[in-house]
């Protein structure tokens, strides 16, 4: 027990040492920032770096070398703040460290999945933090690695080897023992920093950690922060599946009734998905057998099962109950000593690498511009800590608001159609409940502005205004076509205003291209959008299925659809629509097929004579496509004075919005089916 507390403020002498214990971001992040801006103070400092997971002694561009071993038990997700700052380090992650480039987030709801385009401006990546799982033919590559070659090469010193006492020496100054290359050595350094965080093993007991008992012995007052479990595993992706999932991260916000999950994330990479489940169901495992079970039960669940396709096989051998940090250390420092990164704190459920950087630099900053004695240390780094604190309440708050809605089929319908309503309305700056969601899936802004951001009234108004009301109308106009959604996901098909002209613009040059003829002013414009993983053929195949009886989608009660003369996706196929009965009809006739990709159908005749409905599919790659309807109507006139005015009634009054929830529904019936066909096993 430390029993010289300094009165006085002790500055960081001049050649000091600071031991780091713990190679990982937190440890790497500090030594970074405390040797670079020691260069700008004119400073000189000597900083040693102990990392039990790297062989061999390090030195200034050592790359990845073998030998590094172990894992941090970390999902591995580099949010858009996070590169933000590795950026502002100057630190570029080798390709072959990232294993994927996140595009599009889906948050998948009770009743609807709402996707989030990743702005441009911004960057998620997915990394793997340790050389597992084993069977990858990369496991040299990983993003600690990278984080402890910048340590050394701002001048850090790195030992491989393993802590195995902390005591102070008589000067009152820490002294570490270590194990190293099969010799013990002792370190009296000026400074000690803890930064092996919570994890020493995947299923050890909270506070139990060798590293947090030896901490605890130089800082008695020290209690870690609160951890909750979770339940980490990788699911191998065979040929083909991989694709499909490439560059789209995966929130799902439900279990069932007996699997109690609050979050799950899916994250791709190379070769593996990494998923992460926390819950009341993870909150009670048992152990190793009660995972196997979760993890079962997960992958059977319908909406689980529709997201991963079939053919994902689990890989046993990389499955972990971590501990989460969800709360804030106190005392984490004393004379001369202090922890950073998850042994201290982390933003709830987000951005645990971001949290250690910023505990790193917050540390480094002290020592510099303060000193090393305990005093020193509550003045400079108590109000990182407490920043943490606070915005961990409002974060509290945001989850707890998130869960409500999304676990909700109707609370999480409304807010849906409240998004897609702002998302046709306004261009993308002025959304504002996208810009909510985007916040709270990416953690991009603190916890506290996006709480306020949750309950302003604006806010409030968008989704009664926008969701609230139009939710119930499309409600009933699905009771009244029967429509059904049992049995297949639910995505959005609406097209964003910014996009709105500049797809437009695509169709009718694509329409001129083809020789298709359509007016310059249209009385009823409609345009749709849904992503499919699925080839282009496959979806081709079912767009000839249109007028066929057995086909599985756009089946709605009172409008029989059926294909009169030709063949499935031939020039003169015909395919006549009768609403309520045969006296209010139109027919359809298939005008052009160009290249597999587009398909023209003519109005020949009824209320919409002349009008075209397009649909065009566009291959993101050989397994994925991008499937767009564009319907485009002028509506008759009427021919005697008595009729002209019941068309103009009927022009004004037809109800638009029954064709999207038509064909929102239908889209959403396709994709499932295409999806479904000849799985990969």
């Amino acid at each position: 027990m430390n029993h010289h507390v300094s009165q006085t403020r002790m500055p960081l002498e001049e050649n000091g040492t600071v031991v780091v214990i713990g190679g990982g971001p937190a440890g790497a992040f500090f030594s970074i920032h405390l040797l670079r801006r020691s260069r700008e103070l004119n400073r000189k400092v000597r900083v040693l770096v102990i990392e039990r997971r790297r062989q061999g002694i390090g030195k200034a561009g050592c790359g990845f070398v073998e030998g590094w071993r172990g894992c941090s038990y970390c999902a591995g997700g580099l949010s858009p703040r996070l590169n933000d700052v590795l950026k502002s380090l100057r630190l570029r992650l080798p390709v072959e460290v990232i294993q994927s480039r996140i595009h599009l987030i889906t948050i998948q709801g009770y009743w609807k999945n709402i996707e989030l385009e990743v702005p441009d401006d911004r960057e998620i990546l997915s990394v793997f933090r340790g050389v597992r799982p084993v069977p990858r033919p990369d496991r040299q590559y990983n993003f600690d690695a990278v984080l402890l070659d910048r340590a050394v090469e701002e001048g850090a010193e790195l030992v491989s080897g393993e802590v195995f006492d902390a005591a102070y020496s008589a000067s009152g100054r820490p002294v570490v023992s270590y194990r190293a290359d099969g010799l013990e050595a002792k370190l009296e350094a000026d400074f000690a920093v803890f930064a092996a965080g919570v994890n020493d093993g995947a299923v050890i007991r909270p506070g139990s950690s060798p590293l947090v008992v030896m901490f605890r012995r130089l800082a008695p007052n020290y209690q870690p922060p609160r951890l909750r479990p979770a339940l980490i595993f990788e699911l191998e992706s065979p040929a083909g599946v991989v694709t499909n999932l490439e560059g789209h991260l995966h929130f799902v916000e439900y279990g069932s009734a007996t699997l109690q999950l609050e979050m799950c994330s899916l994250l791709p990479k190379r070769g593996y998905i990494t998923t992460v489940l926390v819950g009341p169901s993870i909150d009670a495992s048992t152990g190793p057998a009660e995972n196997t079970r979760i993890i079962n039960e997960f992958l059977q669940l319908p909406h689980v099962r529709k997201l991963l396709l079939p053919g994902m096989r689990l890989r046993t051998a990389c499955v972990c109950n971590p501990r989460l940090v969800v709360g804030s250390a106190t005392h984490p420092f004393a004379e001369r000593v202090a922890a950073v990164g998850d042994m201290v704190t982390s933003r709830l459920y987000k951005d645990g690498i971001l949290s250690a950087y910023h505990t790193g630099c917050a540390l480094a900053e002290t020592l510099l511009v303060r000193g090393v004695d305990r005093r020193s240390l509550q003045a400079g780094y108590t109000p990182t800590i407490q920043s943490f604190r606070r915005d961990n309440r409002f974060a509290a708050l945001v989850f707890l608001l998130h869960r409500f809605v999304f676990r909700s089929s109707v609370l999480s319908r409304i807010l849906y159609q409240a998004v897609i309503t702002e998302r046709k309305r306004n261009i993308a700056v002025r959304r504002r409940l996208e810009k909510i969601l985007w916040k709270i899936a990416s953690g991009d802004d603190p916890y506290e502005v996006t709480f306020l951001a949750m309950i302003h009234p604006a806010t409030l108004w968008l989704i009664l205004s926008g969701g609230g009301w139009i939710t119930l109308r499309n409600y009933l106009t699905e009771q009244f076509f029967n429509l059904s959604w049992e049995g297949f996901g639910r995505f959005t098909t609406g097209v964003a205003k910014e996009q709105l002209e500049t797809k437009r613009a695509v169709f009718r040059r694509e329409l001129v291209e083809a020789g298709v003829a359509v007016p310059d002013r249209l009385e009823f414009e409609r345009m749709y959008t849904i992503r499919i993983r699925a080839p282009a053929t496959k979806v081709l195949h079912q767009l000839g299925r249109f007028g066929e009886a057995d086909r599985g989608y756009i089946r709605p009660r009172w409008v029989q659809i059926q294909r009169t003369e030709g063949l499935p996706n031939e020039l003169g196929c015909v395919i006549r629509y009768e609403i309520f009965s045969h006296r209010i009809s139109f027919c359809l006739e298939l005008e052009r097929i160009l290249a597999g990709h587009l398909v023209v159908y003519r109005v020949r005749d009824g209320f919409a004579r002349g009008g075209v409905l397009l649909f065009e599919i566009e291959p993101a790659t050989t397994e994925i496509c991008n499937l767009s309807i564009y319907v485009a109507v002028n509506f008759v006139r009427g021919r005697t004075a008595m009729t002209r005015p019941l068309w103009w009634l009927f022009r004004h009054v037809f109800p638009a919005f029954v064709h999207d929830v038509l064909w929102n529904h239908s889209l959403c019936q396709l994709r499932s089916i295409a999806e479904a066909e000849d799985p990969v096993t």
